[in-house]
């Protein structure tokens, strides 16, 4: 395991070869820039344990181990009160980044300490991702991924594998997915595309769009609008609140609202078990057509 460790105290003034720099004020009195390997030849998985700050997980062909960069920025104070570590054992490596402290002061904002994370690894590896708060990234997968979320902005993209996640509030963005996904969502917008596989949604609130997949649908959701369009396969939608769209679906759509207006068109049939409050549209249903009020 190598470590590549520099240190920049600011508000000093530094003098580089003639040239000037002066470091503005700041909360964060120290920024690290460490950098951690691991080989990974034997190893197919990584779980990550992650406090605050951003994580961005990107798999590469031909990667033969697993490379850190964090990027630490704290105060002079909390300096010692962080772990930061790249370990193995059996097939799984362990990445764990976090502050040792109270972690109720631990937070992604900028004044307070935090550990942004890059992370390079094979794309074969199964990846377990724990993660506080701070924006997530995970790309160029060619195995599942299982992501334990409390928030910040997720964004999942080109995953050859089955998708599981469990978030508590930011928005959600998955595309490119071979493989089943489960999601289980707080709050927040969240936007699937281009999926290839069955999805199943529990959602408490937040704008939902879906479209260009290949498989069967489920969401049961408590509030806000749902957007489906494009889809090869069947949908049920078990909707508190909010407007329901649906088009362009080759199998039966089933639907549960509470209230909102419901707007379904061109699919292979359609069976409304409740309507609730709101405006019923209906057009082009090509099949099985029931609606219980």
């Amino acid at each position: 395991m190598n470590f590549t460790t520099s240190i920049v105290a600011l508000s000093t003034l530094v003098i580089l070869n003639g040239c000037i720099v002066i470091s503005s004020p700041s909360h964060h009195s120290f920024n690290l820039t460490k950098e951690l390997n691991l080989d990974a030849e034997s190893l197919n998985e990584l779980a990550v344990e992650a406090g605050a700050g951003s994580l961005s997980i990107k798999g590469q062909e031909g990667l033969t181990d697993i490379r850190v960069k964090a990027e630490i920025s704290t105060s002079s104070e909390d300096n010692d009160h962080y772990q930061l570590t790249l370990t193995n054992s059996g097939s799984t490596a362990y990445l764990v980044a976090k502050y040792k402290g109270d972690s109720s002061h631990w937070s992604a904002n900028t004044d307070s300490p935090q550990i942004d994370l890059t992370v390079l690894v094979p794309p074969r590896m199964l990846l377990d991702i724990n993660d506080g708060s701070g924006d997530l990234l995970v790309k160029d997968m060619t195995n599942m991924v299982k992501i334990k979320d409390s928030s910040g902005d997720l964004i999942v993209d080109n995953v050859n594998g089955d998708l599981a996640i469990d978030d508590g509030s930011g928005r959600i963005e998955v595309s490119e997915v071979m493989g089943r996904v489960k999601i289980v969502d707080g709050s927040g917008e969240m936007k699937l595309s281009d999926i290839k596989g069955s999805i199943d949604i529990e959602d408490g609130s937040g704008e939902m769009r879906l479209s260009d997949i290949e498989g069967h649908i489920e969401i049961e959701d408590s509030s806000g609008s749902i957007h489906v369009m494009n889809v090869n396969g069947n949908i049920s939608l078990d909707d508190g609140s909010g407007d329901l769209t649906v088009s362009h679906v080759s199998g039966m759509v089933t639907v549960a609202d509470g209230s909102g207006d419901i707007d379904v068109q061109d699919t292979g049939g359609l069976n409304i078990l409740e309507t609730g409050s709101g405006d019923l549209r209906i057009n082009n249903i090509n099949g099985e057509l029931a609606i219980d009020n």
